[in-house]
């Protein structure tokens, strides 16, 4: 069986956003960065030649990359993470305070994406925004998701250091 790969990954698959990672009990500094994104599916070419046409893959990419951007990552399943949210009903602002031993920070509710992962690593990051892919092209049902064997997605941090999330289809 033959197997076809298709990468996309355009200058506007980015996004730019601010998060913490918490490891061997300490938390790193709150620092941002501006993340490209690239995606890689794995299969065979349908009935339109194409594994995957790239015109309806990218408004996808783009769309999850916009959901993220200018926003704080927080990661909803650490559990050395405390979340509590607020209302100050003087300035009419939700927050969310998040935090981690003695660190406490302080964030605008729409400024927030909470992510369902354990840590905002690019690890992580990468995972969520397969899982995001997979739903947003099974709610397609277009005909080449039967073709697909693979997907992998990319998240670079800044040039020269990435990581990458694979599943089977």
């Amino acid at each position: 069986m033959s197997q076809y790969r298709v990468k996309v990954y355009k200058e506007y698959f980015d996004f730019s956003a601010a998060h913490f990672i918490t490891y061997g009990g300490r938390c790193e500094t709150l620092h941002g960065h501006n993340y490209h994104v690239e995606v890689t599916l794995e299969g065979e070419r349908g009935p339109d030649a194409f594994v995957f046409n790239f015109s309806d893959l990218k408004p996808l990419v783009r769309g999850i990359c916009d959901s993220l951007d200018h926003k704080m990552l927080l990661a909803d399943q650490n559990a050395l993470l405390k979340y509590q949210l607020n209302y100050e009903a003087q300035s009419e602002v939700q927050t969310i305070e998040v935090t981690f031993g003695k660190r406490r920070y302080l964030f605008p509710l729409n400024e927030v994406v909470r992510l369902p992962i354990e840590n905002t690593t690019a690890e992580a990051i990468a995972a969520y925004i397969l899982g995001q892919l997979r739903q947003a092209l099974t709610n397609q049902a277009r005909p080449e998701l039967a073709t697909l064997r693979r997907l992998e997605v990319g998240v670079e941090e800044q040039p020269g250091q990435a990581a990458f999330y694979s599943e089977n289809w």
